[in-house]
């Protein structure tokens, strides 16, 4: 698949971002100055020559790309009447808690400090990954739910299997070792075969997957 048919199928450009949104180019560069919205996830620079009847032409194009989830937070920052950072962040811990919380009813318990004693700068810190757009290319849509998956199943994961160098998985942990994948194949993003390689996709899931012989269908 091209990188432009690519991006302009899973993400919206900033135009059309910000036409869902019903807000303009100038408001959401305000968002991202005043750290409440997420950067791009991908910026494309084209170099086009356009050949006609009329003669040649030649400029560069500028396209920046943001993920379907995107609008979502948006939404949420329109709802609040959100001005500063500060109320973004209580925004953002408290749907990432509430996640952890359902995951938690569901048996996905990490015994990690960053999910326990160190959760209020874990959290501090997932919010600054996801303002720098981390979570806007490596996960599905760039949702805050996404964010939970990915950070706690790639922790579930790393308990398990000794931070993926174990030789086997034993029967008993086999079953805790799926569900945790599970997890992270609901958040993870299909990259292009370009990025595939370097993936956390490939890393926790692919991987893994062959490694130990298991399957998440």
């Amino acid at each position: 698949m091209r990188l432009t048919h690519h991006l302009n199928t899973h993400f919206f450009s900033a135009e059309e971002l910000c036409s869902t949104l019903r807000i303009t180019a100038e408001q959401l560069a305000h968002w991202q100055e005043t750290c409440i919205f997420p950067n791009a996830s991908y910026s494309l620079e084209n170099q086009i020559k356009c050949s006609s009847y009329l003669g040649l032409y030649e400029c560069v194009e500028h396209t920046e790309y943001y993920p379907r989830g995107a609008e979502q937070w948006g939404q949420l920052l329109l709802k609040h009447q959100v001005e500063q950072s500060t109320h973004a962040y209580e925004l953002f811990q408290q749907k990432y808690i509430q996640t952890l919380t359902k995951c938690a009813q569901q048996g996905l318990i990490s015994q990690d400090c960053r999910f326990n004693e160190d959760l209020p700068e874990h959290v501090q810190q997932s919010w600054q990954q996801f303002l720098c757009s981390k979570y806007g290319v490596i996960s599905q849509n760039g949702l805050v739910e996404e964010v939970v998956y990915i950070d706690l199943g790639r922790a579930l994961v790393d308990a398990l299997t000794e931070e993926r160098t174990a030789g086997h998985i034993p029967a008993e942990h086999r079953t805790e070792l799926l569900g945790a994948l599970k997890l992270l194949n609901r958040a993870l993003s299909h990259h292009m075969d370009h990025e595939k390689p370097m993936s956390i996709r490939y890393k926790y899931i692919e991987s893994l997957i062959a490694k130990y012989d298991l399957s998440i269908r």
